[in-house]
């Protein structure tokens, strides 16, 4: 049943005092981070000095971890029971439509970085899946934490969402003309009404979706139903201690403004040094000031100024929070290149990164989880509101271009399961991932498969593994080739004149000038060895194609029963300068088929088998 409106009016304030600890600590860290540190602490800076003087390290840290962070993970729809090509296709595409999703959101333009870095100062990562009515898909929104109160049951699941913004009063009625009234009130256009910061507050849940002004008496903005019955909001917690939602910097703030303090400090310390009064002998009767003075004394070296020591601990004070802010925020000082020397090592540094690199995990992880979620989202909306629009879609998938056409009820019918991972890189140096994985390769613990999707950049496994396929079958086709022109000069000999080499050297010439023309090396041999139909007559005439004809038969003319071809015969020996793999059964070749021909053109056929194992 759906919540009234008086209803919902006090559930919003509910959850709001509820998380009044929570919004505090948002304010306080988005100050901080902003530079506003006398909004945190009133008074502390001084009027000719109304921004700190020190780097800001819990902004530049979060920075350079949302940057880490927010790298793009490997979005695949692929299954581990694909076992018809209409079953890989069908996620290939699928794969290419999530990923066209994420482009049109702009989270490859920088929006996952935004999102990692609210995780780290909220402690919170927010997607919203909203409908493009204009461009007909659903668009994954990163949301900013500050103000909104998402409503959980004791399974995770979100059971209502709550955003609560200030908005320019001119603004506000731009997008809601019948607002002006009521903004207005009794002020009318003489008013400063224009510039006030009115605050809206936007609550749904399955049922019903409301936007209101509290300050207004919550003046109904805007109200309908939830027609699609479900919330389409994905949210990633830091994990914590407690039930609260924590930053990673809601402690180290304060470590931040002490320093803060401690440099404006030192800095009206040594500004009294410089300003400090002139202390003269009493023989001085008149004082002169500026560039090249002249003060004339009998004794000059009492002239000084009035000094204000500054103690020593002041600059142990220093070096001690610059510690223990780097300590609070996990960046080791080695992301800045401050190192020392006496500890570039391999393992020094590797002891400096532990624990950097298992704050980038853990929130990939949880990042990770919240965008799977999102895009199971994006995919159900898809289907519910545009199912039989036909769209072409054009993007670059895991380092491949592609342009694809689909339409939801037949490319995604149904099935909303993705999987977003960041593999086995995740919080990882590449050199370092690409080497572990190397070894587990190596030792047979993993599979190329896994290998490949576990690397730390984009690619399409399927189409990067297809591709190594028609490589090495094109290498294989280069190799026949090669051996097939050495074998040319032996079959001419020993053929004892009935073979002629010109034919066969003007295929190879042909081949080059196929590839010269662009031709790709598959089309090039399928076009220049095309058989030629021939009469009968004329293959029992011809010694070679008697030859090639008895060797493809089950025990041609004077060959052994099972000698190659179809009679089941065991390959022979490999093409002159062809190198067969290891452990697999070698092809016979011309050359060797040819080698039995007597001087009067009959074939004297023999089969061979060689394995080759490694030792």
């Amino acid at each position: 049943m759906a919540l009234s409106l008086e209803r919902i009016f006090g559930k919003v304030e509910s959850l709001r005092r509820a998380a009044a600890d929570r919004d505090q600590r948002h304010r306080d860290v988005h100050d901080v981070r902003s530079g506003d540190i006398d909004t945190v602490i009133p008074g502390s800076m001084p009027d000719a000095w109304p921004k700190p003087i020190v780097a800001n390290l819990v902004d530049t840290s979060a920075r350079d971890m949302a940057e880490t962070m927010g790298v793009m993970p490997s979005v695949n729809c692929a299954t581990s029971t694909m076992s018809t090509q209409k079953a890989r296709n069908f996620a290939t595409k699928k794969t290419k439509i999530a990923a066209w999703y994420l482009i049109e959101s702009g989270l490859y333009a920088g929006q996952q970085i935004v999102a990692s870095d609210h995780y780290l100062t909220y402690g919170m990562a927010i997607y919203v899946v909203e409908p493009d009515f204009k461009n007909k898909r659903p668009h994954i929104r990163v949301e900013n934490p500050m103000g909104t109160y998402p409503e959980l049951d004791a399974f995770g699941r979100l059971r209502s969402y709550t955003k609560v913004w200030r908005e320019e009063a001119i603004h506000l009625v731009a997008k809601y003309p019948q607002l002006l009234r009521v903004i207005q009130g009794n002020q009318g256009d003489t008013g400063g009404w224009a510039e006030r910061e009115i605050e809206l507050i936007k609550y749904m849940d399955n049922e019903r979706i409301v936007m209101y002004l509290p300050q207004f008496g919550n003046q109904v903005i805007d109200e309908m139903p939830n027609v699609l019955e479900k919330l389409y909001v994905s949210v990633g917690k830091r994990p914590g201690y407690d039930h609260e939602i924590r930053g990673a910097f809601d402690d180290a703030i304060w470590v931040q403004l002490a320093k803060s303090r401690m440099a404006l400090l030192g800095l009206e310390a040594t500004e009294k040094t410089v300003r400090a009064p002139l202390a003269v002998p009493r023989d001085v009767q008149k004082m002169t000031f500026g560039d090249d003075a002249i003060i004339r004394t009998d004794n000059p070296d009492k002239i000084k100024r009035v000094g204000i020591d500054v103690p020593q601990a002041a600059m142990q004070e220093m070096q001690v929070l610059e510690s223990e802010l780097r300590t609070g925020t996990r960046t080791p000082e080695a992301r800045s290149g401050n190192m020392d020397a006496s500890i570039i090592t391999g393992r020094g540094v590797q002891a400096l990164m532990g624990g950097f690199n298992t704050v980038i995990t853990t929130g990939q992880q949880v990042i990770g989880e919240a965008l799977r979620v999102a895009i199971n989202l994006a995919f159900e909306m898809d289907q519910a509101l545009w199912p039989s629009e036909k769209r072409t879609i054009r993007g670059t998938v895991q380092g491949s271009p592609f342009e694809e056409t689909y339409v939801p009820t037949k490319d995604i019918d149904g099935d909303y399961t993705v999987d977003v991972t960041y593999g086995f890189a995740a919080g990882q140096d590449p050199a370092r991932a690409i080497v572990g994985l190397l070894q587990l390769r190596g030792d047979q613990l993993i599979s190329r498969d896994f290998f490949q999707r576990q690397l730390p950049m984009n690619i399409d496994v399927m189409a990067m593994q297809t591709q190594i396929d028609n490589e090495q079958f094109t290498d294989a086709i280069k190799q026949g080739i090669m051996g097939y022109m050495q074998a040319i000069p032996t079959m001419a000999l020993q053929s004892q004149g009935m073979f002629d080499p010109v034919p066969e050297l003007q295929k190879v010439a042909k081949l080059i000038e196929l590839r010269e023309k662009g031709k790709s090396v598959a089309d090039a041999v399928l076009e220049v060895f095309k058989p030629k139909e021939q009469p009968a007559s004329a293959q029992a005439q011809d010694p070679l194609a008697a030859a090639l004809s008895g060797a493809q038969g089950a025990g041609g003319p004077g060959g052994p029963p099972g000698a190659g071809g179809a009679g089941g015969g065991q390959p022979g020996p490999n093409m002159a300068g062809v190198t067969p793999q290891q452990g697999e059964p070698q092809g016979r070749d011309l050359m060797g088929l040819l080698a039995g021909l007597n001087s009067k053109g009959q074939a004297q056929m023999s089969a061979q088998t060689r394995r080759q194992s490694p030792i």
